[in-house]
Parts: C-alpha cells; sequence; structure tokens
C-alpha cells in the first residue's frame, strides 16, 4: 500500500467479536476515531476464512476509492454476483447480498453486507 493510500484510508474493518464468520465495518472521522457503519457476514461455511477476507478487503478497497482489487476467480473458481436489497425512503440501512456461481445450477448465497450512512456523502 502506497503512503497516500494509508492516508486516506477512512474506511477500515475488524472480525466481529460476538458472531462468527462475521466481520464489522469502521469508518474514521477526522479525529482519527472509528465509528462502525456496517457488517460483512459470511453464509457460506464452506467457504474458507482467507478468501472471505479477500473478498472484504476488496469492499473496504472500493470503499476508500482504491481501483487496484485482488482478482478472485482463478482461487475460487466461481463469479461473484450482488444484488441491493430494496428498501423504504425512510431506511437507513443498504443490505447488499452477495452470490457466488459456479457455472453449475443456481448462484448460492455467500454473503452479506449491510452499510449505515451513506446518504449524507
Amino acid at each position: 500500500m502506497q503512503h497516500d493510500q494509508i492516508i486516506n484510508t477512512i474506511y477500515t474493518y475488524q472480525p466481529n467479536p460476538i458472531l462468527e464468520r462475521s466481520f464489522l465495518i469502521f469508518r474514521k472521522d477526522g479525529n482519527g476515531d472509528l465509528s462502525p457503519i456496517g457488517d460483512y457476514t459470511v453464509l457460506d461455511a464452506e467457504e474458507k476464512q482467507e478468501i472471505s477476507e479477500l473478498k472484504l478487503m476488496n469492499i473496504i478497497r472500493q470503499l476508500n476509492g482504491d481501483e487496484e482489487l485482488t482478482q478472485l476467480g482463478e482461487l475460487t473458481k466461481s463469479r461473484l454476483l450482488f444484488h441491493f436489497k430494496p428498501k423504504s425512503p425512510d431506511e437507513q440501512k443498504q443490505e447488499i447480498v452477495f452470490y457466488t456461481y459456479t457455472g453449475q445450477g443456481v448462484s448460492k448465497e455467500n454473503a452479506i453486507l449491510t452499510l449505515e450512512g451513506f446518504d449524507d456523502e
């Protein structure tokens, strides 16, 4: 990671201490304090922890404006699809469901990303 990327890192994550296979997502404010803005929960019990974390790191990179993502297709032998769950205008949280598709049969639910507080950006 380059020096200016480290300085501009606004979003980060940590393992969820309460829920296994889940991560908390945080936004850093001007003082450097972290505020929770969402979570990423892996639904696919067969997915290796390392793969789950690589997928989440790509999401965090995108939130931070980094376009250099880790290509995971060769590693996972699947495509990652997603769907924004519909929400009413007064709802604060946005849920995004991720699916894996291996080219055979139907796609399988992989993870749920829940984010809150992006309307003010």
